[in-house]
């Protein structure tokens, strides 16, 4: 009972604990933590909230975290990770010696283990109180882990500014377009306005009626001027003076020439003095809203092409990626004592169930 008992503590305990002791003490892999906080920041002009969410949030926490959460899947996809592979050797380096046997890729492995292990050394967190980004990169080497981290924030960086440019081309591309429509619409409202001017040989007609008007009134003015001149000048002075015939020709050709305006003016029916100003206003109107509706489109046409062109996106970084003094993964002493003190149920365990079995047989 006792050589059991013994034997099976040996066995069940001691050995796999100082095996499995040795191995996390003396093979697990040491991987250094290299971490840096980010800030995602729009350079791009606040657009007014689309609806009372985006209208109740903070200025910029919304497309903010939209942006966080871009990038951390662009971090986590494959194609980041075969740019890392490319230029630091990645799949190399997870299939190498620097890894233990049971973290280590072989080469019957696929791509989407090799990801998996990726994913791992990668940890990134998103805080909503500061809209930043905690991004940390694990590798056995201090240095290396530091350098590959540089280089996702730097891609991260340039394909979110890439999403943003696709965009801006796209907007670019419509607004273009429309710019090409509304000139032409411009032109033609601008071209009906002409016709209608040179059909009715006037610039705007209710500014020529005006005028006449003015004309009229003037002229009345100055034939009653002159008649009271031309009675005063009768009184004293013989009818075939020179001067006296002078005036009265002064006064018939004013009359004649105030006769000739108001039959241009009663010439044209009131409705159809309606109708004209009607159809010049609406044109008249037609070429100012197409003017304003075309300057609009070329301020939109200048954002866009900004858009295009411009990094909008930047990231700032709050904290800098450092060189590790010492390895952050794994917690040896921590795994060490979860090791023992499973172990150690798991004896304990084997043991009552032991000397029930035995009871039961006695």
């Amino acid at each position: 009972m006792k050589i059991l008992k013994n034997r099976g503590f040996i066995f069940i305990f001691l050995l796999p604990f100082l095996s499995l002791a040795s191995y996390v003490i003396f093979v697990q892999t040491e991987l250094y933590e290299s971490s840096s906080t980010v800030l995602i920041k729009d350079l791009k002009s606040p657009s007014i909230p689309t609806n009372m969410l985006t209208a109740l949030m903070p200025n910029g926490t919304s497309s903010n975290m939209q942006d966080s959460k871009l990038i951390e899947k662009y971090i986590y996809s494959s194609e980041m990770f075969n740019k890392i592979d490319k230029k630091f050797g990645l799949k190399k380096h997870y299939m190498s010696k620097a890894l233990d046997p049971m973290q280590r890729k072989y080469s019957f492995s696929s791509l989407s283990d090799f990801i998996k292990l990726y994913k791992k050394r990668v940890i990134i967190n998103y805080d909503v109180t500061s809209s930043t980004l905690d991004i940390s990169f694990l590798h056995t080497d201090a240095k290396m882990a530091k350098e590959i981290l540089e280089f996702i924030i730097s891609e991260a960086e340039k394909k979110l500014n890439m999403y943003d440019k696709e965009n801006g081309n796209e907007m670019l591309e419509f607004i273009q377009k429309q710019e090409k429509h509304n000139k032409k619409i411009l032109f033609n409202s601008i071209e009906a306005l002409l016709d209608y001017q040179n059909r009715h040989k006037t610039i705007d007609p209710s500014i020529d009626i005006k005028s006449k008007s003015r004309i009229v009134a003037k002229l009345e003015q100055e034939i009653i001027q002159k008649e009271i001149k031309y009675a005063n000048l009768k009184q004293y002075m013989n009818i075939s003076s020179v001067e006296v015939k002078t005036l009265k020709g002064e006064i018939y050709s004013l009359k004649k020439k105030l006769n000739d305006i108001k039959s241009q003016l009663s010439g044209v029916s009131k409705k159809e003095l309606n109708e004209n100003l009607f159809e010049f206003e609406t044109l008249k109107s037609d070429v100012e809203f197409n003017k304003e509706r075309y300057k609009q489109t070329l301020i939109q046409l200048d954002m866009a092409l900004i858009q295009s062109t411009q990094n909008a996106k930047n990231f700032i970084i709050i904290t800098k990626p450092v060189i590790s003094d010492t390895y952050s993964y794994p917690d040896k002493v921590k795994n060490i004592i979860t090791l023992f003190m499973v172990l150690f149920m798991v004896y304990g365990i084997l043991s009552m169930v032991y000397a029930i079995i035995k009871d039961h047989r006695d």
